[in-house]
């Protein structure tokens, strides 16, 4: 059967030929593309040349009968490149061996092994320890294996869904269809268009200002331009920055450039390394920390053993070597490295993996697709959110709303649409603008419910839209517009929309002879000298009315466009492509316009975006708007979802610097060169945005401009809107948010404060970006974050991107931030259990080591308390859910040590209390345990170590007593507090608060306490313990469940330290931000866990006037500064 199939594919394969020494060949289309042929297209007549070859229409593409495509992957193969392999779990296994704290446990239990069963007292036990300690770094190798494996087959499977959500637009049987990239085929004809990724080698076909970077393949980043005649050469994984177009593919899969690179970098077979290598900031302090723990308890530990190894030399100096006493020796070195594997917090990294991989699993769930594991984090450290308007803030449901025509006024969707079909002579004009001035992508239907969907750009969408509501046939329209030799669907030339020059243009023949060019874009530029008016008479333009109709629909919140033509009797004599002279960024042929009208398009803000900004607030994260529209149309929308608050305003406009342009902040932040001659560039000149003579701006080496830092600082904190925001500007914004350092002149924060309100946080900035172009793309690689769109966002923005938001609303941004300090919040609870475990244990061994000349715990002890016990509360502790309240303080500065000094007073009280109770049952027991017999301190006798290597009562309570504390520490472990929120909150000192919300927690405490059980009653000498009875157990439980207690005093003497330390002038700063009435309302009843008394909130009592706002119910408190106690 598969015989007779490959016999049938063979007989309706291409032909193979050959001309001019090229054979039409899977290796030698592939060889075209890598080598740049231009003689392998002369060869075969040029582009159109080779798609006769290919049996390929280069208009209406390829065929979509199955076989003809199942022939075609048969001969030129598949566009799929097998991912490479992941490591097996054997392999994982192995590479945890390669860590040299387990391989020293694995020396030393088979060591252990070796003695005690050649020269051990008793053959019949002595293989018990090193087989324990053998069993337990089996099940830690074990762990660390799984989390591993876990954390690639998340990669893998993140992977496949970024590539499953991808779609190209392949030409069929005359038609766009949206087919997956592996759908494609040698010989599709490929629609591509700025932002695309190209899927397949190809060379182009047509073309309109088609520029590529090439760089992740070449590394060169300048743009290179494409074109059919010159060089159509595109290959795959590189992007379309400018232009669109149509290509043929040539080469996929592995045979193209991009897969031939994949298969000599992943020819080994081994897969990513899916652990991030980012230089992070919660990475490289938890790093730093390991660093240091692991130097001090190598010291401890080497002192320890010298000790022991010293007193047991003084001790047998005179005694006569014993094979056995190897069998001591080793015990020594056992509890050295005991103490060393007991000081390396092992549990962490597992803390770290299980908390990251926890949090992308639930953003899932919130609309963030996390990229970069290490993003998490870092956006809970965010301070600034610079984030797109249109689709982010606002919902991306474009509809026209106004049309002004040569004085005429229309509003309402409905209105317009009916005013349109009175108007036969002008709607004829507009309906054209509208149907030929638009990207073939861009398309409107109405669907069974009613309800209308939009493909492509939205913007064009709401005027096609709005032609179909005025009966215009667009489909129709643009049939009967033949293509010119230029090879588009319609017409003969095309300029697509760009954000430098804000507008797009389309050539097309008249009917009765001549060419029209149609433009739309923004009304600034948009250079118009005559207008139509309603009966579709060109009439002079009332320019007085013109501007007061834009200013008017850009205060309104409106995206507004201007649409125009111009008739042409022949082509222009310098070509369509000439350059005018009133601006490098308009064609001469875009001059002279006659104006058809103005739209004022809206797009309605998402009802949550006010509350998702006001959390920000309140979270002491500023949000910036960087959009393309007008700055009245910016300003108003930032004003609607309190980007821009009242008091930001004066005499209705917003005060200096707080919005701008891009064209004004380029030019104030940027060094110029005043001594040279002056250029034609982006400028503002008597408060209008243009292309003005004026000096350039001074370029570093590499042809960069030069950021003047102290201007940007004198800005960027007051700056909340930037308006007709190109994407450099966006770039420039970001890169100089992360290089200030306005948080170190206290005397200009405070100005700030005073003057404005403005509270500088006091620490690098943390930038957050959204974007969804191609331009965009700098700017996300640049930033702290990069959030690309997930609806609308360009195949580039994705994939340069940290995050990406499946829904597109900023709302999710705010989910990001909760969850990314919540990871950190994790990581810091169990750093706070991890290493008082450390400090306590080490403390426990020395005091052992020193008085018993062994450990009061074991070696096999000590790796169930530190490996695997540690390793369950790394579930416990990074499975907690994020609460509002880490949405009510300010970020965590980059500055901040990750054991900040509240956590060592937690720490050090908790160690001092459990060395305290170990010290006391080692030294003095109660007489009421009731212990079958006592180990005496510095009593060395063969009895008593032999009652110590067998287990008795007396350490088994030790241990027991020294778990158990460990189990209720775990509780404490769940609060992170602060002074001010120790004194404004009860549930910072209730444990057990919001328990019941994770169960996970419950079921690892249970499990834990049932397990030691377990261990203590039945496991002997497996462990070296001794069943103990019910009040022993009673006793043991007692001095765990007072650490609860000794917490309790903890955070006492933190309150009323701090007051005695605290100054009256060094409260936090308060900012009081103004709410809806639904809104306030909602923080009342969230409010009811607020300790109201004043005593209590010294630290939280504004100076009544501060503001005039205080007294207003509908006011938030809102901390900026972060607390001394932090």
């Amino acid at each position: 059967m598969e015989q007779q199939r490959s016999t049938s594919m063979r007989s309706v394969v291409v032909e193979e030929e050959v001309r001019g020494g090229y054979t039409l060949s899977k290796a030698g289309l592939s060889d075209m593309v890598k080598d740049q042929q231009k003689g392998y297209l002369e060869a075969f007549g040029g582009v159109e040349g080779l798609a006769v070859a290919l049996e390929t229409d280069a208009c209406r593409g390829l065929s979509s009968d199955p076989e003809n495509l199942a022939r075609r992957r048969f001969q030129f193969g598949r566009n799929y490149i097998e991912p490479p392999r992941m490591k097996s779990y054997g392999e994982l296994l192995l590479e945890g061996l390669e860590d040299n704290t387990i391989r020293a446990l694995i020396g030393c239990a088979a060591i252990s092994l070796g003695l005690e069963l050649s020269f051990g007292h008793d053959k019949r036990t002595g293989w018990i320890e090193g087989t324990v300690i053998l069993l337990t770094v089996i099940v830690v190798l074990n762990i660390g294996a799984s989390i591993d494996y876990s954390k690639a087959r998340e990669f893998r499977r993140q992977q496949l869904e970024l590539e499953s959500g991808e779609l190209a637009n392949a030409v069929r049987d005359g038609s766009t269809a949206k087919v997956s990239p592996k759908e494609i085929v040698v010989g599709d004809v490929v629609r591509v268009a700025v932002g695309d990724i190209i899927v397949a080698d190809g060379v182009l076909l047509e073309g309109a200002d088609v520029k590529m970077d090439e760089s992740a393949l070449t590394g060169e980043a300048a743009l290179v331009s494409k074109d059919p005649r010159k060089d159509p050469f595109l290959m795959s994984g590189t992007s379309v920055m400018s232009g669109s177009g149509k290509l043929m593919s040539v080469a996929v899969g592995i045979n193209s450039v991009q897969g031939r690179i994949f298969e000599a970098v992943h020819g080994g077979g081994e897969g990513p390394n899916t652990t991030t290598t980012n230089d992070n900031n919660l990475i490289g302090k938890l790093d730093r920390l390991a660093i240091q723990i692991g130097k001090a308890g190598l010291y401890v530990a080497t002192i320890a053993l010298f000790y022991m190894l010293l007193h047991w030399t003084v001790t047998h100096r005179y005694r006569v070597w014993k094979m056995t006493y190897l069998n001591e020796l080793l015990k020594f070195f056992i509890a050295a490295v005991t103490i060393l594997v007991v000081a390396v917090p092992e549990g962490l990294p597992l803390a770290v993996a299980l908390s990251l991989a926890i949090t992308m699993g639930r953003l899932m769930h919130e609309n963030n697709r996390v990229k970069h594991m290490d993003a998490c984090e870092t956006m809970g450290s965010a301070t600034t959110i610079c984030s797109d308007k249109t689709g982010t803030l606002t919902q991306n449901k474009m509809t026209v709303v106004r049309l002004w025509a040569a004085g005429n006024l229309s509003s309402g969707e409905a209105e317009i649409a009916g005013e349109l079909v009175r108007k036969s002579e002008f709607a004829e004009v507009w309906g054209a603008s509208v149907a030929l001035n638009s990207a073939p992508t861009s398309r409107v239907s109405k669907t069974p419910q009613g309800s209308w969907k939009y493909e492509g750009n939205a913007t064009e969408c709401a005027l096609l839209k709005l032609a179909h509501l005025s009966g215009i046939d667009v489909a129709s329209r643009r049939s009967k517009t033949p293509p010119g030799a230029s090879g588009l669907d319609w017409g003969v030339k095309a300029f697509p929309f760009s954000s430098e020059r804000k507008k797009m243009s389309w050539v097309v023949k008249n009917e009765n002879g001549g060419f029209r060019l149609f433009t739309k874009g923004a009304p600034h530029v948009v250079e118009c000298s005559s207008a139509l008016d309603s009966e579709g008479r060109v009439v002079p333009l009332d320019e007085a009315a013109y501007a007061e109709t834009i200013q008017s629909f850009q205060k309104q919140a409106m995206r507004t466009l201007a649409l125009a033509y111009r008739d042409f009797a022949q082509p222009p004599a310098g070509g369509w492509e000439a350059p005018g002279v009133s601006s490098s960024m308009s064609l001469e042929a875009e001059t002279g316009l006659t104006l058809v009208c103005v739209v004022g398009i809206e797009d309605p803000l998402r009802p949550t975006v006010r509350r998702a900004i006001h959390a920000c607030n309140r979270a002491g994260v500023d949000v910036r708007m960087c959009t393309g529209d007008a700055l009245e149309t910016a300003v108003a929308i930032a004003a609607q979802c309190g980007i821009l608050r009242p008091r930001d305003f004066e005499n209705d406009v917003p005060k200096p610097a707080f919005a701008m342009t891009g064209a004004e902040f380029d030019e104030r932040v940027h060094v110029l060169d005043r001594d040279a001659p002056p250029v034609m560039r982006r400028g503002v000149q008597g408060g209008v945005v243009g292309e003005f003579l004026k000096p350039p701006f001074r370029r570093a080496e590499d042809g960069d401009r030069i950021l003047d830092q102290e201007a940007f600082d004198a800005i960027w904190p007051k700056l909340r809107v930037l308006a007709r925001c190109q994407p450099q500007d966006k770039l420039t914004l970001v890169n100089g948010l992360r290089a200030s350092r306005v948080f170190s002149d206290a005397a200009y924060c405070e100005r700030l404060r005073a003057t404005h309100g403005i509270t500088i946080f006091p620490d690098h900035q943390v930038v957050a970006v959204t974007g969804d172009g191609t331009n965009d793309a700098p700017a996300l690689k640049a930033a702290n974050v990069g959030f690309a769109m997930g609806i609308v966002g360009t195949d580039i923005a994705k994939q340069a991107c940290d995050i990406i938001l499946l829904d597109d609303n900023f709302e999710s941004t705010v989910a990001a931030v909760k969850w990314g300090r919540n990871v950190f919040d994790s990581i810091s609870k169990f750093c706070q259990f991890q290493l008082t475990v450390n400090i306590s244990a080490v403390f426990a061994a020395c005091v052992g080591a020193i008085c018993y000349r062994a450990s009061p715990l074991s070696a096999v002890q000590m790796l169930w308390v530190n490996m695997i016990m540690d390793s369950l509360a790394s579930v416990a502790l990074a499975t907690e859910p994020p609460t509002d309240a880490l949405l009510q303080r300010p970020p965590y500065g980059r500055q901040r040590p990750i054991i900040t000094r509240i956590m060592w007073h937690n720490m050090i009280g908790q160690a001092t209390y459990q060395l305290a109770v170990v010290c006391l049952l080692l030294f003095a027991p109660p007489p009421f345990l009731r212990l079958d017999e006592k180990i005496v301190p510095f009593r060395y006798t063969d009895h008593q170590h032999e009652l110590i290597d067998r287990g008795n009562q007396h350490f088994t309570v030790v241990f027991n007593a020294f778990v158990l504390m460990q189990l209720f520490n775990e509780l404490n472990s769940r609060r992170l507090q602060s002074v001010d929120r120790l004194k404004s909150y009860w549930s910072e000192w209730n444990v057990f608060e919001g328990i019941h919300k994770n169960p996970l927690f419950g079921a690892v405490v249970i499990s834990t306490f049932a397990l030691q059980i377990i261990l203590v009653q039945t496991a002997g000498r497996f462990f070296t313990v001794s069943p103990l009875s019910a009040s022993q157990w009673l006793f043991c439980a007692c001095f765990g469940l007072a650490s609860l207690a000794v917490q309790f005093v903890i955070n006492a003497i933190l309150v009323l330290s701090s007051d005695k330390r605290q100054s009256p002038t060094s409260a936090s700063t308060i900012e009081l931000v103004p709410l809806t009435a639904a809104e306030a309302a909602e923080e009342k009843s969230s409010a009811s866990a607020t300790i109201t008394s004043s005593s209590m909130l010294p630290a939280l009592q504004p100076n009544r006037t501060a503001s005039p706002m205080h007294d207003r119910e509908d006011a938030r408190l809102v901390v900026l500064e972060i607390p001394d106690d932090h």
